[in-house]
């Protein structure tokens, strides 16, 4: 039960997703941060789209470069309507999975076939998102990724995993 409740919220979600945004139209910084803290309910891996509002807010704090608030945006434009597209459609094939997987009249070979589509569309977006973090890890200098760690203090989510990078990243120069 709990699970049908949690895909429900993520469909009602995604149409609400849709429904906010139109291909055609730029997207506010407003409603980017609306969307994306629904969004956040999908992410399992990679946060830097989720994050990027965050780092454009703080841009002052963060000492944010002309060049790299351009970039940001750019990346944006240019790959928002594609993740969330992904997105929704992810959320639509899990759901349809999961009524699937309860028919008798279902194979398993067809259930297997179903679950490879959903791990096609889950690459798919982990690449946009690793586009995203590459931006990110290229174009923050030290002083920035400093700045980042004061700036997501506010939130224990963040800071515990931007606390965990850090300690992964002393591990590695070891």
């Amino acid at each position: 039960m709990k699970y049908s409740v949690i895909f429900a919220a993520l469909l009602l979600l995604s149409t609400t997703v849709l429904s906010r945004h139109g291909a055609d139209h730029p997207l506010s910084a407003d409603d980017w941060e609306n969307i994306m803290g629904k969004v956040v309910l999908l992410e399992d891996s990679g946060l830097m789209p989720t994050l990027l509002p965050v780092i454009m807010r703080n841009q002052d704090t963060l000492q944010l470069t002309d060049e790299q608030i351009n970039g940001f945006r750019t990346w944006r434009k240019n790959n928002y309507t594609n993740m969330v597209n992904i997105m929704n459609e992810i959320i639509e094939k899990m759901v349809k999975f999961r009524v699937e997987s309860l028919s008798p009249d279902i194979s398993s070979e067809h259930l297997l076939a179903f679950q490879s589509e959903i791990h096609e569309l889950q690459h798919q977006l982990l690449e946009i998102k690793l586009s995203c973090r590459d931006l990110v890890v290229k174009s923050f200098t030290d002083e920035q990724w400093e700045n980042f760690a004061f700036v997501v203090a506010d939130s224990p989510a963040l800071a515990s995993l931007v606390s965990q990078a850090s300690t992964i990243n002393a591990e590695h120069l070891h």
